[in-house]
């Protein structure tokens, strides 16, 4: 433990069995709540903090209003030679998604290339944590979902498209610093806005305004105001594609029918979800695939550099530094943070963790 003007840094290793059992106790079945907790921590050592740990609260307060199936039957209902439709089952997003991907990978192993479209989910965390898994496996792939209104169609001054984020990856030479491209609609993940102030963080002006339509740099007022889309029009436009693919296309809610996951228990979420993975070698080799793609990384890398900037990187490079880093030297965290898991962890009658 290294505590440091109100943060701490702690290895991740123990504070994943830590939220693997959160979620255990909550009532989440073993599988599901090590698939949890492995996308949480993932996240924060990738230093996407706003998809890690700093959410086991939410997700635990939905599984113990028994918003959330812990035990569901993940069903294939619909397919063909490349794709499948499975339904969720009101499953944890973490598990059902990772269903989907690997049946996504089969297809494309098999068949060149694979279309997987899922149903009744939720939340799924980050976006990326699945293409890592397609990368690994030699595929280039995308994963796209739909999510809860918090943006405005273009011309509008209410919600009602998600942020809705999207990935994409495809395999360098190392397989552990892909190519690798998560980013949603908005200007910033929308889970930014709320758990910056549990950190302690005010945020950029331009990214949302209040619920009075006020420019704002308070993350709880601009989670209960509305976001911004980036681009204008362009981010707007692309918010709405989301909510077709993830949302109509796959026969999930849609049209600004998908639960808030945080604050509405009205009932199941009814996320949807996208994944398209084609095989690296279906038209080259996987080799000659990969050795372009490093050819492609090292000519940008010469190129003259902007002013401010002394090197230029990749999609998933920043990511992957500090993943190397966090490993290394561990997580950090805000007392406050830690203070919120520890009272979750009494509630379930867990040891806390790190109180001196």
């Amino acid at each position: 433990m290294n505590i440091k003007k109100n943060k701490i840094k702690f290895k991740y290793k123990k504070l994943q069995k830590f939220i693997e059992q959160i979620f255990y106790n909550c009532g989440l079945n073993r599988k599901s709540s090590q698939d949890v907790a492995y996308g949480l921590i993932r996240a924060d050592l990738r230093g996407v903090w706003s998809h890690g740990a700093i959410r086991t609260g939410v997700y635990a307060n939905r599984i113990l209003k028994k918003k959330i199936n812990v035990n569901p039957k993940i069903k294939l209902i619909k397919k063909s030679s490349c794709s499948a439709l499975l339904d969720g089952n009101n499953g944890i997003g973490f598990t059902v998604a990772k269903t989907g991907i690997q049946k996504c990978i089969q297809l494309a192993k098999k068949n060149g290339v694979g279309l997987v479209g899922i149903k009744n989910s939720n939340h799924f965390g980050m976006a990326s944590l699945y293409i890592e898994e397609a990368v690994r496996n030699n595929c280039v792939a995308w994963v796209f979902t739909n999510a809860s209104k918090a943006l405005p169609p273009h011309g509008a001054m209410e919600a009602h498209f998600g942020t809705s984020p999207f990935a994409f990856g495809a395999p360098t030479k190392n397989k552990n610093k892909p190519f690798l491209l998560d980013m949603a609609s908005s200007g910033v993940a929308r889970g930014k806005l709320k758990f910056a102030a549990i950190r302690g963080e005010k945020i950029p002006f331009g990214l949302a305004l209040d619920n009075k339509g006020n420019p704002t740099n308070d993350g709880e007022k601009a989670w209960s105001g509305i976001m911004l889309p980036f681009g204008g029009m362009k981010g707007a436009g692309i918010s709405w594609m989301m909510d077709i693919v993830g949302g109509i296309f796959t026969g999930s809610n849609h049209s600004g029918n998908v639960k808030n996951f945080i604050s509405d228990f009205s009932g199941p979420a009814g996320v949807g979800h996208l994944m398209i993975c084609i095989r690296s070698n279906l038209f080259q080799s996987h080799s000659s695939f990969v050795n372009k793609m490093e050819q492609g990384i090292k000519k940008v890398k010469k190129l003259k550099k902007a002013k401010g900037f002394k090197e230029i990187l990749h999609p998933g490079e920043p990511e992957y530094r500090n993943f190397l880093k966090n490993k290394k030297y561990g997580i950090e965290f805000s007392i406050d943070q830690l203070k919120e898991l520890n009272s979750l962890a009494k509630k379930l009658n867990i040891k806390e963790l790190f109180l001196n």
